[in-house]
C-alpha cells in the first residue's frame, strides 16, 4: 500500500515576486508543454507561432497576486485562477499596453526570488482576460491589472522551469550532429532540409531530468528521429519514428543510467 505524505519542505513565509512578467497571447502558442501524470509540472517548452503577441510587463512585488479560488458542488468542483499587479505611473505605453490587450486571451508566467521555478496562470481551453482600473488623484497614479479566468478550469496554476517563450529556441545547423547543453538552451530549432537525415545528438551536457524540446524545421525531406537504445538515442513511444515536419515538436526527457545517456520521449505534437 502507498500512503502519499506531504511533507513540510519550506517555509509558508510570502516569497517576493519578481517584478517582470510575460504576457503571451495564446492565440499565437503553437505548443504548450503537456503536464507529467501528476497535473502540475509542464515538461519541455512553449513554442511560438511567427509573430508572435507578447508582452514583459513591471509589476510592483508587493502588489502582486497569484490565488486561485474554486466552486461547485461536491462531485462538480472546478478552479478559477488569477493574476493581478499594479504598474506604477501612467506613461503613454502602459496606456497603450491595455488598449492592446483588452479581450485578448492569454497567459501568464511569473516567478519569485524563493523559487526554482515559474508559474503558468491560465490555460488554452481557460485562458485569462485583462480586466484593468486606474488610479490618478492626490494619492498617487497607477494602474490595477487583473487577468482574470472567466472559465472554470480542473488545472491548477503549472510550475514551469523551460525558457520563457520569448527566447528564441537556438538554430541547429546539422540534424546529424545536435550539441546539447545549457549554453544552447532546452529547445532546438532543427534546419529544413532537401535531402533527409537522421536526427543525431552529438553532444549532451544537460542533467537528469531535464526536458529538451526538439522543433521540425520541414523542408521536402525532413529529418527524423529513430528510437534506439544505444548511448545518446532517443527512446519513443512505441518505437515509433517522429518525422520533423515544419512546426512539430517532440519533448525529450534526459535519462542517464552510468555511462549510457537516453532521452526519453515525453509527448510530441
Amino acid at each position: 500500500m502507498y500512503i502519499q505524505q506531504i511533507k513540510k519542505t519550506a517555509s509558508g513565509s510570502a516569497a517576493a515576486k519578481t517584478p517582470n512578467v510575460l504576457i503571451v497571447a495564446v492565440k499565437d502558442i503553437a505548443t504548450w508543454p503537456p503536464r507529467n501524470s501528476k497535473k502540475v509540472l509542464m515538461e519541455g517548452a512553449f513554442t511560438l507561432k511567427p509573430n508572435p503577441k507578447i508582452a514583459e510587463i513591471y509589476l510592483t512585488s508587493s502588489k502582486t497576486k497569484a490565488p486561485y479560488e474554486s466552486d461547485g458542488d461536491e462531485d462538480a468542483i472546478s478552479l478559477k485562477q488569477k493574476f493581478e499587479g499594479e504598474h506604477p505611473g501612467s506613461q503613454l505605453e502602459i496606456n497603450e499596453f491595455i488598449a492592446d490587450w483588452l479581450g485578448e486571451p492569454c497567459i501568464v508566467i511569473h516567478g519569485s526570488c524563493q523559487d526554482a521555478f515559474r508559474k503558468v496562470v491560465g490555460t488554452a481551453c481557460a485562458p485569462l482576460t485583462l480586466k484593468p482600473a486606474g488610479q490618478d488623484d492626490n494619492d498617487g497614479r497607477k494602474h490595477m491589472l487583473v487577468f482574470d479566468q472567466f472559465a472554470k478550469t480542473e488545472w491548477l496554476p503549472g510550475h514551469y522551469t523551460g525558457p520563457l517563450p520569448s527566447v528564441d529556441p537556438f538554430n541547429v545547423v546539422s540534424s546529424t550532429a545536435v550539441a546539447l547543453n545549457v549554453t544552447n538552451g532546452f529547445a532546438y530549432q532543427l534546419p529544413s532540409l532537401a535531402i533527409t537525415a537522421s536526427i543525431a545528438i552529438a553532444t549532451n551536457t544537460l542533467e537528469h531530468g531535464d526536458v529538451i524540446t526538439l522543433i521540425g524545421g520541414g523542408g521536402v525531406a525532413p529529418a527524423t528521429l529513430a528510437s534506439g537504445v544505444t548511448d545518446k538515442s532517443a527512446l519513443l513511444v512505441s518505437g515509433t519514428t517522429w518525422t520533423g515536419l515544419a512546426g512539430a515538436v517532440i519533448h525529450l526527457k534526459v535519462f542517464k543510467a552510468g555511462a549510457v545517456t537516453l532521452f526519453t520521449e515525453i509527448s510530441r505534437g
